[in-house]
Protein backbone atom coordinates (compact mmCIF):
# COMPACT_ATOMS: atom_id res chain seq x y z
CA UNK A 1 0.00 0.00 0.00
CA UNK A 2 1.07 3.54 -1.04
CA UNK A 3 -0.32 6.58 0.95
CA UNK A 4 -0.36 9.53 -1.96
CA UNK A 5 -2.24 12.59 -0.09
CA UNK A 6 -3.40 13.48 3.13
CA UNK A 7 -7.28 13.53 2.36
CA UNK A 8 -8.76 15.48 5.40
CA UNK A 9 -7.98 16.09 9.34
CA UNK A 10 -10.41 17.33 11.83
CA UNK A 11 -9.67 19.29 14.37
CA UNK A 12 -12.10 19.42 17.30
CA UNK A 13 -13.02 22.87 18.79
CA UNK A 14 -14.69 24.66 21.24
CA UNK A 15 -16.36 26.98 19.24
CA UNK A 16 -17.66 26.49 15.64
CA UNK A 17 -17.87 29.94 14.72
CA UNK A 18 -14.68 31.48 16.66
CA UNK A 19 -12.39 29.02 15.10
CA UNK A 20 -14.21 29.02 11.52
CA UNK A 21 -13.25 32.63 11.62
CA UNK A 22 -9.75 32.00 13.02
CA UNK A 23 -9.10 29.45 9.76
CA UNK A 24 -10.89 31.89 7.03
CA UNK A 25 -10.70 34.88 7.51
CA UNK A 26 -7.26 35.35 9.46
CA UNK A 27 -5.24 31.42 7.92
CA UNK A 28 -7.36 32.42 4.61
CA UNK A 29 -8.55 28.89 3.96
CA UNK A 30 -11.79 28.60 1.61
CA UNK A 31 -14.67 27.47 3.32
CA UNK A 32 -16.14 24.63 1.19
CA UNK A 33 -19.08 23.14 3.04
CA UNK A 34 -20.84 24.27 6.44
CA UNK A 35 -23.20 21.97 8.33
CA UNK A 36 -25.22 24.16 10.59
CA UNK A 37 -23.21 23.67 14.45
CA UNK A 38 -21.97 20.27 13.24
CA UNK A 39 -18.67 21.32 11.37
CA UNK A 40 -17.15 23.17 8.78
CA UNK A 41 -15.00 22.11 5.68
CA UNK A 42 -12.10 24.34 4.86
CA UNK A 43 -10.25 23.84 1.66
CA UNK A 44 -6.04 23.69 2.33
CA UNK A 45 -4.46 22.67 -1.04
CA UNK A 46 -5.73 19.20 -2.46
CA UNK A 47 -7.06 18.65 0.69
CA UNK A 48 -9.74 19.60 3.73
CA UNK A 49 -9.20 20.81 7.46
CA UNK A 50 -12.61 19.91 8.67
CA UNK A 51 -13.70 21.60 11.73
CA UNK A 52 -16.04 19.93 14.65
CA UNK A 53 -17.40 21.37 17.71
CA UNK A 54 -16.39 18.90 20.75
CA UNK A 55 -19.93 18.59 21.87
CA UNK A 56 -21.31 17.48 18.37
CA UNK A 57 -18.88 14.68 18.43
CA UNK A 58 -21.90 12.63 20.25
CA UNK A 59 -22.61 9.29 18.53
CA UNK A 60 -19.76 9.62 15.29
CA UNK A 61 -16.76 7.76 14.99
CA UNK A 62 -13.98 9.82 16.53
CA UNK A 63 -10.51 9.44 18.11
CA UNK A 64 -10.76 7.73 21.52
CA UNK A 65 -10.23 10.63 23.05
CA UNK A 66 -10.87 13.64 21.69
CA UNK A 67 -9.08 16.73 22.94
CA UNK A 68 -8.80 20.57 22.38
CA UNK A 69 -5.96 22.31 21.59
CA UNK A 70 -3.76 18.82 20.55
CA UNK A 71 -2.59 19.21 17.40
CA UNK A 72 0.67 21.12 16.23
CA UNK A 73 0.40 21.27 12.00
CA UNK A 74 2.20 23.48 9.12
CA UNK A 75 1.02 24.72 6.52
CA UNK A 76 2.77 25.87 3.17
CA UNK A 77 1.74 29.41 1.55
CA UNK A 78 3.30 31.08 -1.13
CA UNK A 79 3.51 34.31 0.53
CA UNK A 80 6.70 36.49 1.69
CA UNK A 81 7.70 36.55 5.07
CA UNK A 82 6.63 39.99 5.42
CA UNK A 83 3.13 39.23 4.35
CA UNK A 84 2.77 36.64 6.83
CA UNK A 85 3.65 38.90 9.71
CA UNK A 86 1.78 42.16 7.96
CA UNK A 87 -1.45 39.14 7.86
CA UNK A 88 -1.15 38.35 11.60
CA UNK A 89 -0.48 41.82 12.80
CA UNK A 90 -3.49 43.03 10.93
CA UNK A 91 -5.77 40.74 13.01
CA UNK A 92 -3.80 40.86 16.02
CA UNK A 93 -3.01 37.54 16.54
CA UNK A 94 0.21 37.37 18.74
CA UNK A 95 3.44 35.18 17.27
CA UNK A 96 4.36 32.26 19.33
CA UNK A 97 7.91 31.95 17.08
CA UNK A 98 9.57 32.93 14.18
CA UNK A 99 10.45 33.96 11.40
CA UNK A 100 12.86 30.92 12.13
CA UNK A 101 14.25 28.73 9.42
CA UNK A 102 13.61 24.67 9.41
CA UNK A 103 12.79 21.58 7.84
CA UNK A 104 10.09 21.14 5.73
CA UNK A 105 8.69 18.42 3.19
CA UNK A 106 10.65 19.99 0.36
CA UNK A 107 13.77 21.19 2.49
CA UNK A 108 14.59 24.32 3.69
CA UNK A 109 11.63 26.88 4.39
CA UNK A 110 11.63 30.17 7.07
CA UNK A 111 7.83 29.04 9.43
CA UNK A 112 6.70 31.48 11.78
CA UNK A 113 4.24 30.05 14.58
CA UNK A 114 1.08 31.14 15.72
CA UNK A 115 -1.76 29.49 18.47
CA UNK A 116 -5.58 28.97 17.18
CA UNK A 117 -8.64 29.68 19.69
CA UNK A 118 -8.43 26.15 20.56
CA UNK A 119 -4.13 26.67 21.65
CA UNK A 120 -3.33 24.46 18.50
CA UNK A 121 -0.03 25.49 17.26
CA UNK A 122 -0.36 26.46 13.54
CA UNK A 123 3.10 26.40 11.41
CA UNK A 124 2.74 29.08 8.52
CA UNK A 125 5.75 28.12 6.33
CA UNK A 126 7.38 29.52 2.93
CA UNK A 127 9.61 28.05 0.67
Amino acid sequence: MEIINLDHMVLTVKNLSVSKKFYHEVIGLPIVDEQKNNFVSLRCGNSLIRLRQLSNAVGAIVADKLQIGVFDFCLETSASVNEILDNFKRFNISIAQGPVTKNGAKGSMTSIYVRDPDGNLVEISTY
